[in-house]
């Protein structure tokens, strides 16, 4: 374009000076040239134009920051489940409490499945790894808490002994929580929605209390131990700033059955007793479902 611009200019200015001198083509020259220059002036401008936009065009957008990193963190919310209980007489035979008819009904009071819940709070700590399109985790995290059920069985007659009757007041709770967790999902952006499993471990207690009337009798067994468990969950978390990271998640653990053998024995010289006595089995089961939101701080 710029050399027809000047081949342009070339041929009016030959025509305005050599081939036609006379006035009417002088000024028709005179006008040529004018425009010649108004385009050349044009020309470079719009070159100019375009340079200029060429050096201001946007620079690429920052890539995505990454999620992987050390985190830690506080965490809270509620759970809820239930106790599946069972008491058995394993007492040698004849029993030195019970009547043979009555250990059946009473065995029955005793074996339970009832519902626990309450809130928790606790802290974690975890590392992200982001790897492409996937990040891994793994954290451990210890809460408080306040997770308790209970259930009352009574009064009920005894079949064998008319008269009389016995109660069950059965109760569980688990006071802290222990778990260490894998995490894996897909990086949405600010989004991490992840599966989740790994082991818990509560310490749980449970107590049966037994009151009848015959003897008469309130005796009461209580047990406890830090029991370990299975856990499967899923959750989503939102990087909302640059080292902030919030998530809501889902737990669902099934804990090894605990218990130990109890006397159940009334006070001799009390009523008709005797120094009556026999020995149960007393077992429980915990199943526990967790629904917690966590914040945490990434470094």
């Amino acid at each position: 374009m710029r050399q027809l611009f000047r081949g342009l200019w070339l041929a009016g200015y030959i025509i305005t000076a050599r081939i036609a001198p006379n006035y009417e083509t002088y000024a028709w020259g005179r006008i040529m040239k004018k425009a010649l220059l108004a385009a050349t002036l044009l020309l470079c401008a719009g070159n100019a134009y375009a340079a200029d936009m060429a050096v201001k065009a946007p620079a690429p957008l920052p890539p995505a920051p990454s999620w992987t990193g050390f985190y830690i963190g506080i965490n809270g919310g509620g759970a809820w489940g239930s106790t599946r209980t069972n008491a058995a007489d394993i007492a040698p035979f004849p029993d030195g409490f019970f009547a043979t008819g009555n250990i059946a009904a009473v065995e029955a009071g005793g074996t339970q499945r009832f519902n626990v819940s309450g809130g928790l709070a606790g802290v974690q700590a975890g590392y992200l790894y982001q790897a492409g399109p996937a990040i891994f985790g793994v954290e451990v995290g210890f809460d408080w808490s306040g997770l308790s059920g209970s259930v009352h069985t009574g009064p009920t007659i005894y079949p064998v002994t008319p008269g009389s009757s016995f109660n069950w007041n059965l109760r569980a709770k688990s006071t802290s929580l222990f778990t260490a967790l894998g995490r894996v999902g897909p990086d949405l952006g600010m989004w991490f929605p992840y599966l989740t499993g790994g082991v818990a471990v509560s310490h749980l207690n449970y107590s049966a209390n037994y009151v009848e009337t015959f003897y008469p009798t309130n005796v009461t067994n209580a047990f406890s131990k830090d029991a370990t468990g299975g856990v499967l969950g899923a959750g989503v978390e939102i990087r909302f700033a640059q080292n902030w990271m919030l998530r809501g998640e889902y737990l669902h653990m099934q804990f090894a059955g605990f218990g130990a053998n109890g006397a159940i024995a009334c006070t001799p010289g009390v009523g008709a007793c005797v120094a009556n006595t026999t020995t149960f089995r007393f077992n429980a089961y915990v199943r526990e479902d967790v629904g917690r939101a966590a914040l945490s701080y990434k470094f």
